[in-house]
């Protein structure tokens, strides 16, 4: 029998498919109006949103109408540059990481792009001055060149009593040489207050373990390299790649850094090659930090290992309107979508059309694995506060195994607003805009966002987690006992 949650966490895995099967979009204009994109911007979120009535109370729905009327008069004037941070200003307020208007990847935007964020914090650097100069010393041990994946490449220097990330090599779009994309200032005990900015060039504040002498920096949900200068024969892993290793007789390790769909084959490849060492070895620590999510369909077969006893999870609340219900039929008739679901989820899109203009609770799934393994009998979660939306879901499951506990750090809390679909356009071709379609069960009572899951074991920052875990688990008294389902 077909469980609907399982369904609405399958189809997590598709809310991207609009981005190469373009009949998901609606029809769009060209109006760039500011004020006619900011009432559209509004009016779509008020109307698809499922968290508008929860944020919007009576307690403060004065005030929040006071804080749109004054974006609205903001918006009466703005120009091409300023509209989009009026915008962004108005969603930012549901403080909701799903909800978010994001420029379309057109080459048209380029040039806006480029104005809206050229007067970021800048601090104009010479590549060459800087290898120059630490070729022979440092005079601060975190100074030097540092990596993202490849992606960016960052010169830390010493401003001040902190230290601050100047782009050396960006994107080309977003970030260009010499702005500043993060700022470190030192606290206490190696805790630093770490000001970072995403690609909107948005503010996140927070505080972050940070040892002036290693070559590996994780800040949230980015976890830099640090490439020059560095020790002679010095080896890392680097701190986005995905691995399976096996640490002693008695310890595993999976590095599990993304879900995103791309990378299902690996995870799976991983599980898969790696399957009778993981069930013949004692422990196993999946190490999820800075897992900002992805597709619940990478982390499949990494649920029988964590099994003990059903897993319940509650159906999600769908907001049931107009605009939510062409999302999923236009997703329904992709070409890419599975044959084998389509039936089950015609039955649920039927039921939304039922509740047309209100709210339609799915039931809730009760999973079962036909075994529990007696090995690993002991599996630790790694997590931290970048570890977000899917993985969140993951961990959420993983919490009611008896083998699993969790360790580090609060998550990100980015999970409250699930099901995003597709994005939708506004009238100016420039943008588009992403609301959840649904949202969890347990609201408004119990929230995530902007909270996280706490771990069962708060690990301090100084220490090493991988050791921390092991003898955590080594010391854990636990036995889980082999049954068949």
């Amino acid at each position: 029998m077909f469980n609907y949650p399982a369904l609405i966490r399958l189809f997590v895995v598709y809310l991207l498919l609009n981005l190469i099967y373009q009949p998901f979009s609606f029809a769009q204009k060209k109006s760039c109006s500011c004020r006619n994109n900011f009432d559209e911007l509004v009016a779509k979120v008020a109307t698809n949103y499922p968290g508008y009535t929860i944020k919007i109370t009576t307690e403060n729905q004065a005030a929040f109408n006071l804080f749109t009327d004054s974006l609205r008069n903001i918006a009466d004037t703005a120009n091409a540059v300023t509209c989009f941070s009026v915008l962004q200003s108005w969603t930012a307020y549901f403080k909701d990481r799903h909800l978010a208007l994001v420029f379309k990847d057109i080459p048209e935007n380029k040039d806006l792009i480029d104005q809206i964020f050229a007067n970021s914090e800048s601090f104009p650097l010479s590549r060459d001055s800087l290898l120059k100069k630490w070729a022979t010393t440092t005079d601060y041990p975190l100074e030097g060149l540092w990596t993202l994946s490849g992606m960016y490449e960052v010169a830390v220097i010493k401003k001040d009593n902190g230290y601050l990330g100047i782009i050396l090599k960006g994107d080309n779009t977003y970030w260009k040489p010499g702005q500043v994309k993060f700022k470190l200032q030192p606290e206490s005990n190696e805790c630093w207050k770490v000001i970072q900015y995403n690609q909107y060039h948005m503010q996140d504040t927070f505080r972050a373990y940070v040892d002036e002498r290693s070559y590996i920096m994780d800040l949230k949900s980015y976890n830099w390299e640090k490439t020059f200068p560095g020790q002679p024969g010095l080896k890392t892993i680097p701190a986005d790649s995905f691995y399976f290793s096996k640490i002693d007789s008695n310890n595993t390790i999976l590095r599990l850094p993304s879900f995103a769909l791309p990378y299902k084959p690996l995870i799976d490849s991983l599980i898969t090659s790696n399957f009778y060492t993981i069930t013949h070895t004692p422990h196993l620590i999946v190490d999820l930090r800075g897992n900002v999510g992805g597709y619940n369909l990478c982390f499949e077969k990494l649920l029988p290992l964590l099994y003990t006893n059903p897993v319940i999870t509650p159906g999600p609340v769908f907001k049931s309107t107009t605009e939510n219900i062409h999302l999923y039929k236009m997703m329904l008739k992709s070409p890419l979508f599975p044959k084998d679901k389509k039936a089950p989820f015609t039955s649920m899109l039927n039921n939304l059309k039922k509740n047309k203009n209100g709210y339609y609770q799915t039931p809730a799934d009760t999973t079962r694995y036909p075994q529990v393994y007696t090995q690993p009998e002991k599996i630790g979660l790694l997590i931290d506060e970048g570890s977000a939306s899917a993985t969140e879901l993951l961990i959420l499951d993983a919490k009611q195994s008896k083998k699993v506990t969790l360790f580090g750090k609060r998550s990100a809390g980015v999970v409250d607003y699930i099901n995003l679909v597709a994005p939708r356009p506004l009238s100016c071709y420039r943008f588009l805009l992403w609301i959840p379609t649904a949202r969890l069960a347990s609201l408004p009572q119990h929230p995530i966002d902007n909270t996280g899951i706490l771990p069962d074991v708060e690990i301090p920052h100084h220490e090493n987690w991988i050791n921390y875990v092991s003898q955590y688990l080594e010391n854990l008294d636990l036995k889980i006992v082999n049954t068949s389902k």
